[in-house]
């Protein structure tokens, strides 16, 4: 598993690649807001809130609105899967 802490400014977006088949990433907004894009589909997520979805898929991370904004993202692996490099 990979855990990351992230900081988005307003506006700035982060592009991810899909990763192999099997993988679920995990977002969880501490504060602030996020628009989260999975295969072209806006997300809005708030403080607080968790979305889950199949890290296969085409996905970007987007800092919403002018507050402080921090979230943490988790990268799980399939069973058996490579490690996280």
């Amino acid at each position: 598993m990979e855990i990351r802490r992230r900081r988005p400014e307003p506006g700035e977006e982060y592009p991810s690649h899909p990763h192999q088949a099997g993988v679920v990433e995990t977002i969880s907004v501490i504060s602030g807001r996020l628009v989260l894009v999975v295969d072209g589909t806006e997300h809005v997520v708030e403080a607080g809130g968790t979305a889950s979805f199949a890290g296969d898929a085409a996905h970007a991370y987007r800092g919403s609105g002018q507050e402080i904004r921090e979230l943490i993202m988790t990268v799980q692996l399939p069973p058996g899967g490579p490690a996280a490099g």
